[in-house]
């Protein structure tokens, strides 16, 4: 029997980890929190109100505050991540956006969901160094937005207001923006602001400013700028920090980028 439990997040809000388990099992309990997990390889298998289920890759189980569940791993094992959120939290994300909810602390669909898009917003999430914090909220408001919509929003929503940030990130390309400094320059509460804007262009707001900077450092390069004065200029942390974003985005480094210009 083993079961690997390595914590992702822990703060007021949530609490994640990222588990490891093969031949085993979790006897029926509860949590007084919402829990959502992902299964990313294997097959979990779910007992839920009395109900046997199996959870697939690619797959969400969610389970409401005390509702009774139990699980089994199979010798092929299994790796998944699980969330626990705070209902009273929650119930305040809510609150204070005024979204359009029927009930204050809500009863979600339960068991296993097969709903890509709140799987990809929990992977996000999971992804994201807890040493990133701005970046960790934007993506933890992508996850309760794909949690909390009741119906999909329309592409075009708060365009105005949008459109003013990314021509405020277009003139801000040198400085890491913060995500209040946007949304408050979008005139849109941060839930608000992140939900429209990824509904509008299929990226959150600091990954569209990361990429708007990357864009702009291509360009330098071309130029033949040499890397680390546009690391500096552009307002990443250090020449590091400049070469593994490029690489992971671009495929290639600045360096190698430079030598095949010249080339």
């Amino acid at each position: 029997m083993a079961l690997i439990t390595e914590h992702l997040h822990a703060c007021g809000l949530v609490e994640s980890s990222w588990v490891k388990a093969c031949a085993a099992s979790f006897p029926k309990h509860t949590h007084d929190e919402y829990v959502l997990g992902v299964n990313l390889v294997g097959t979990e298998r779910v007992w839920l109100d009395g109900k046997v289920m199996d959870a697939p890759p690619g797959s969400v189980t969610l389970y409401n505050p005390l509702a009774v569940q139990g699980s089994e791993f199979g010798p092929e094992g299994v790796e998944y991540i699980s969330l626990h959120l705070d209902p009273h939290a929650i119930a305040q994300v809510i609150v204070d956006n005024h979204l359009d909810h029927p009930q204050t602390c809500p009863t979600f669909e339960q068991g296993v969901l097969h709903n890509p898009h709140l799987f990809q917003a929990i992977v996000d999430f999971a992804r994201v160094s807890p040493q990133q914090a701005a970046e960790q909220e934007e993506a933890f408001i992508g996850l309760l937005c794909q949690l909390l919509e009741r119906t999909p929003g329309k592409i075009g929503e708060q365009v105005n207001g949008l459109t003013q940030a990314k021509d405020y990130m277009r003139t801000h390309l040198g400085q890491k923006l913060e995500l209040d400094e946007l949304a408050q320059v979008a005139g849109l509460s941060k839930y608000h602001f992140v939900r429209c804007f990824k509904k509008e262009t299929g990226l959150a707001p600091l990954q569209y400013q990361m990429q708007l900077r990357l864009i702009e450092a291509r360009k330098r390069l071309r130029r033949q700028q040499h890397p680390l004065d546009i690391a500096s200029e552009l307002g990443f942390y250090d020449q590091s920090h400049f070469i593994n974003v490029y690489r992971k985005v671009m495929g290639i480094t600045p360096q190698a980028y430079c030598a095949a210009l010249r080339r």
